[in-house]
């Protein structure tokens, strides 16, 4: 399992009432008992920790989740193993494991990886595009504004990834988006946590102008809306508010 050196200190939690998580308390699990129990546990804390119902810096107690959903430490502390592997979790010596800060290295990195692969499946899905691809695709921002105005955040964010796996899917790039994926991963964290409530309406009809542009065939303004959408995440950085600066690392 990849640890943090001992000399560095886990960072303290101090959420405003506003950005309080609720804790251990947040994590979400239906358990399967017919399924691999480390698999079930490491979704469960995986989905809280990219939708930050766990902020930077909460510890994680085997101890308390095994409480909580009833199950052994062992699936617990596999699961643990892989979102450290991630970069999802901080495993400190004698101290413990706590949810990762934000490290900025990592941002542009993965919008590095996801720009340059998106970019290129999408010149791919212009030469295949079709109206049925076309029915699809704007089916996805369509649900995207019922969800918003019902005040789902997480089903929101769910069709942002769908739209843009469709993407892949179309060009049957499967294997590319599970390479986008862990870039995704790191993204999702960053702007769920930094973006306001005032950037999803522009979420959608930054979809439809992709799709417009497919529609149109027209592969320069295709590129351009797309790389504009990718883009927003280092607005999002210029604009950090002093305040969540706790819960990010160069």
């Amino acid at each position: 399992m990849p640890l943090v050196e001992p000399s560095e200190a886990p960072p303290a939690v101090s959420a405003e009432p506003e950005e309080a998580s609720g804790g251990l308390q947040a994590i979400r699990l239906d358990l399967d008992r017919r399924l691999p129990v480390a698999d079930q546990v490491h979704e469960a804390l995986r989905h809280a920790i990219v939708g930050v119902h766990l902020l930077p810096g909460t510890p994680i107690s085997e101890n308390s989740i095994s409480r909580q959903f009833g199950v052994s430490r062992t699936p617990i502390r596999a699961a643990i193993q892989r979102l450290a592997e991630e970069g999802l979790i901080d495993v400190y010596p004698q101290q413990g494991s706590f949810v990762a800060p934000i490290r900025l290295s990592g941002i542009g990195d993965a919008h590095f990886v996801r720009r340059a692969l998106e970019v290129a499946v999408l010149r791919e899905t212009v030469e295949i595009w079709t109206p049925a691809m076309s029915a699809v695709a704007r089916a996805v921002p369509a649900r995207q504004r019922v969800l918003l105005d019902a005040g789902d955040t997480d089903g929101f964010h769910a069709a942002d990834a769908e739209f843009h796996h469709l993407l892949m899917s179309f060009a049957n790039r499967e294997g590319v988006w599970t390479t986008i994926q862990a870039a995704w991963t790191r993204l999702s964290r960053f702007m769920r946590l930094f973006g306001s409530p005032e950037r999803l309406p522009l979420v959608i009809e930054e979809h439809v102008a992709i799709i417009d542009a497919l529609d149109s065939g027209d592969i320069a303004a295709a590129e351009a809306r797309l790389v504009y959408h990718i883009d927003r995440t280092f607005v999002l950085l210029d604009q950090l508010p002093e305040r969540y600066r706790r819960y990010v690392v160069d």
